[in-house]
C-alpha cells in the first residue's frame, strides 16, 4: 500500500521533471518514473496516461482524477497539487 511518504515522493519526482521544462510527453514521464522504482500501486497511473504533452498541473490532475474514478483516494491518496 502507497503510504503518505510516497505520494510525497511523486510529488517530488514530477516536480523534478519539470524544472526547466514546460511540457513532457508520456513517455518521458513514464520513463522517469519507471527510472525511480515507483510502488506498483502508483505506477499503474503513469502506465495508463493517455497519450500526449503534459504541462504539470495538468499532470497532477490527470493523475489525481484517474485516482478518484478508480475509488482509491484513502488507499493510494491524492498527490497536492502546485
Amino acid at each position: 500500500m502507497t503510504g503518505k511518504e510516497e505520494i510525497t515522493r511523486v510529488k517530488e519526482l514530477i516536480d523534478g521533471l519539470y524544472t526547466g521544462q514546460e511540457r513532457l510527453s508520456r513517455l518521458e514521464i513514464t520513463e522517469r518514473m519507471t527510472a525511480a522504482e515507483l510502488p506498483a500501486d502508483l505506477m499503474v497511473y503513469f502506465d495508463r496516461l493517455p497519450d500526449g504533452d503534459y504541462e504539470e498541473e495538468e499532470l497532477v490532475e490527470t493523475l489525481n482524477q484517474m485516482i478518484a474514478e478508480r475509488g482509491e483516494e484513502r488507499a493510494v491518496g491524492h498527490i497536492p497539487e502546485i
